[in-house]
């Protein structure tokens, strides 16, 4: 006796919804790159190694800065906990050299 096998026909209904837009920061990097040097550029793989690089330091600055608001009992992440977050993750020269640079720009956006 062979059992029969029932064969579902119910059709699998599949939404065709929008995907969530990867976020990158290639156009911000090559603006910062033809500002530096107008004739250099960079191929579509060194993108995305900067690209990955400029996306996990944002990611650890940012938890190390909510992590600071949490310890201090505080409900807004300020730019006094944001500066504190790079000099904590950031080698102790380049922290100097990325604090100086923000705020050289903050001063002249400010203008």
């Amino acid at each position: 006796m062979a059992k029969a096998t029932k064969k579902s026909t119910t059709k699998k209904v599949t939404k065709k919804g929008t995907r969530k837009p990867k976020r990158s920061y290639a156009v911000y990097i090559r603006r910062v790159l033809k500002s530096q040097k107008s004739k250099l550029t960079l191929s579509g793989r060194t993108m995305k190694v900067v690209n990955s690089f400029v996306t996990d330091m944002l990611d650890r600055i940012a938890t190390e800065a909510g992590a600071l608001c949490r310890v201090n009992k505080k409900r807004t992440l300020g730019s006094r906990e944001i500066q504190t977050a790079v000099r904590l993750t950031l080698p102790a020269e380049l922290a100097k050299v990325s604090l100086g640079q923000a705020a050289r720009t903050m001063s002249k956006a400010s203008n």
